[in-house]
């Protein structure tokens, strides 16, 4: 019986019908025997180049065929993948090629002269992977790495996480058992194959089905309205930003979304309001889902039923329970477990969560220590097991000595409906030592003063909540995946 790893779930997909359709790109279907042959091939060349397993490949592409080639072509060869965001400049680049020193990378043809790797695979313009056939796979056990999947840095300096086959594996089960994806079902990938989203919940997801996966070279929401209404699929998980572009696009109508049974949201926290406005554009109920790179897929989810509670105290929308075979706690600032209803940092332990990053170990022994991974997260748990996310533990704002957490006030501007996003921040005061500063983008034709909005808070918020400075932009600073980033509105 072959180890569990990710070329376990292509074996099995190829066991159960090889000519079924396993990427969907630019119209075209390409089958499960297309992956296995073309990912062979890609294998071969790592080996003839030189690679030897351990050793780490650079993977700089968008949402093409060729990304799934790549990484189970590194699979194949024991080679590590080091996914990159192809939007990267060049000094953010190096920092990550300093970091884990790859012996390969695979980027499009136009960015090649970006890297200074002297093995180099490139696709675009007519260019393809070789075609020859790898004649023995290494032994790879389930704990052996199969990705570096550097973190956002939201909080600081990316840092690599050293993703098992194993850790894959779980978050790939995760979605599979989730959103009850069955063989043939196809799943819309509208997040970035790069980040750990794209990596669990399109690609693990879509080997562990044995399901099509649809591919649109990046986010672009009439795109994406056009292949769900083509190519019909019944799953995809995405950040609230993204599915927000999705309903407020001109072409939107709900009766090209029909085909969709099951939507998630996560990276990015979802305010109540936005929830709502969800359900009435689509007839669909969101399901909220909490994980991080270090994770892998969620380690706290939505059941389909019943819907997520609000928190009278903070009014935020509860990000779910613990996932099945995930230990989830709130810990205290001395360690020891909080009690229903107070606030702590949110700690998990389960097998989708790595345990190690890459050549880090004061980084390991910070984050991943006896109690589980401490994910800088600020959350409450009710007396029915429901967590909600209060905030970034880094993000708290101290105004006059009292706490103010931006993710409430964040919520509170969202019930505006001339809001369409809003991001808070602190910034020096010095009377108060921190006020708080709101940054909006208003919905398209909306007119709204600072001195409305802030009055509004004020109906609904303690004085020293209220934003004292209101900003108002076209848009905001946002990772790959929809997540705002506090960090550069601060700066």
């Amino acid at each position: 019986m072959p180890e569990p790893s990710i070329l376990a779930l292509l074996d099995a997909a190829l066991a159960a019908d090889a000519e079924a359709t396993a990427v969907i790109y630019r119209g075209v279907h390409r089958s499960f025997c297309w992956l296995d042959r073309r990912s062979n091939g890609f294998a071969a060349a790592l080996v003839a180049a030189g690679l030897v397993p351990g050793e780490r490949m650079l993977l700089c592409l968008q949402n093409v065929p060729e990304f799934l080639v790549a990484l189970l072509g590194a699979a194949k060869a024991g080679v590590v993948t080091v996914p990159v965001n192809p939007m990267y400049r060049r000094p953010e680049i190096e920092r990550i090629v300093a970091d884990c020193e790859p012996a390969a990378v695979v980027c499009e043809l136009a960015h090649a002269d970006a890297f200074d790797t002297s093995v180099r695979f490139t696709v675009g313009d007519g260019g393809s992977f070789p075609q020859t056939e790898i004649t023995e796979r290494p032994v790879k056990g389930p704990a052996d790495p199969l990705m570096l999947v550097y973190t956002s840095g939201t909080t600081g300096r990316p840092k690599g996480a050293v993703i098992s086959h194993a850790n894959l594996l779980a978050g790939a089960e995760f979605y599979r058992s989730q959103a009850d994806l069955q063989a043939g079902e196809p799943i819309l990938a509208a997040a970035p194959l790069f980040h750990v989203t794209g990596l669990s919940g399109h690609i693990g997801a879509a080997l562990a089905a044995g399901a099509p996966l649809i591919l649109s070279y990046r986010f672009q929401a009439d795109e994406m309205l056009d292949l769900i209404e083509r190519e019909r699929p019944v799953f995809c998980v995405a950040a609230i930003t993204a599915l927000g572009a999705l309903i407020d696009a001109p072409t939107f109508n709900p009766a090209r979304v029909t085909s969709l049974r099951t939507v998630f949201s996560g990276g990015a926290p979802v305010a109540p309001a936005m929830r709502d406005r969800f359900r009435m554009a689509t007839g669909l109920t969101l399901r909220n889902v909490y994980g991080l790179t270090e994770t892998v897929a969620p380690v706290i989810a939505c059941p389909s039923a019943p819907d997520a509670p609000v928190d009278p105290a903070t009014g935020a929308l509860a990000v779910g329970r613990a996932v099945r075979g995930v230990t989830v706690a709130v810990i205290g600032e001395e360690g020891a477990v909080c009690p229903v209803g107070e606030a702590g940092e949110i700690v998990v332990t389960g097998p989708s969560v790595v345990s190690a990053y890459w050549r880090s170990p004061q980084a390991t022994q910070e984050a991943m220590g006896a109690l589980g991974f401490r994910t800088g997260d600020i959350g409450v748990r009710d007396a029915d097991g429901w967590i909600y996310l209060i905030d970034r533990k880094k993000d708290m704002i101290v105004a006059s000595g009292f706490k103010v957490w931006p993710r409430e006030v964040e919520d509170t501007l969202y019930q505006h409906p001339a809001v369409r996003e809003a991001a808070v921040v602190g910034v020096p005061d010095s009377y108060r030592g921190e006020t708080v500063k709101a940054v909006v983008v208003l919905s398209a034709g909306a007119a709204l003063s600072a001195d409305d909005l802030e009055q509004f808070c004020r109906k609904r918020l303690a004085a020293y909540k209220v934003p004292r400075i209101i900003e108002f932009r076209d848009g905001l600073p946002k990772t790959a995946t929809g997540k705002i980033l506090r960090r550069e509105l601060r700066s």
